[in-house]
């Protein structure tokens, strides 16, 4: 987070000229009580100083600690491991940054749920069965648990694999973009941690540095 210039002293009227009004959307139907979305404002860079911190929310702790709750809430960025009573692991940031990798690229979250049995059915569509290995370690079930999941006969739906994500995404990547993306997200989209790729390995990767190239985001 950037250090930003102090402007409590300010009164509303210049902080308006300053920053604009605050875009604000109803959210009065979709909560329990009245709310608003408050569209995050454009800092200028006059008001943005040089001092950089580092914020952990409250969610950082060691590697390989052990937490109660296994789950991470999005449930569109847990990893399924974290449902299957496994203690998160830099495996499963991993997991989650590629999601948010995915959603940028893509303009959409490809695994999008409430979380419980729905995000295990979307892994299984979008992936395939999950890990045999895992077939009774699901605790957050919200109905008894689905055998299909562990199917290991089982194949992704046409409509919700990463290559229909990718056919979906506009504009649509040409051949060969999708191939990039696709083999960026099949090494990442790995139930098991071990398989999966690591940050170090993705800064060295092929088709990850080919494509940020291709974007102007290397030197």
């Amino acid at each position: 987070m950037w250090q930003m210039a102090q402007i409590s002293q300010s009164d509303k009227a210049t902080r308006y000229q300053s920053f604009g009004r605050p875009r604000k959307l109803d959210l009065s139907d979709q909560t329990w009580r009245p709310g608003d979305l408050v569209r995050p404002m454009t800092i200028p860079s006059a008001f943005i100083g040089n001092t950089v911190y580092l914020g952990d929310f409250g969610m950082v702790i060691a590697a390989g600690e052990s937490v109660d709750f296994k789950p991470q809430a999005p449930a569109m960025y847990c990893a399924p491991e974290r449902y299957h009573d496994r203690n998160p692991s830099f495996a499963s940031d991993m997991w989650s940054y590629m999601c948010i990798f995915a959603a940028l690229y893509l303009g959409f979250n490809p695994f999008y749920g409430p979380g419980g049995n729905r995000m295990m059915t979307l892994w299984a569509n979008t992936l395939g069965p999950l890990p045999s290995s895992w077939k009774g370690c699901y605790r957050y079930s919200d109905s008894e648990g689905d055998d299909a999941w562990y199917d290991q006969a089982r194949r992704p739906h046409p409509e919700m694999c990463l290559e229909s994500k990718l056919a979906r995404r506009k504009p649509p990547p040409d051949q060969e973009e999708r191939s990039l993306v696709l083999s960026i997200f099949q090494k990442a989209f790995r139930y098991e941690p071990a398989q999966r790729i690591s940050a170090s390995e993705l800064l060295e990767d092929v088709s990850f540095n080919t494509l940020m190239a291709k974007y102007g985001c290397q030197e």
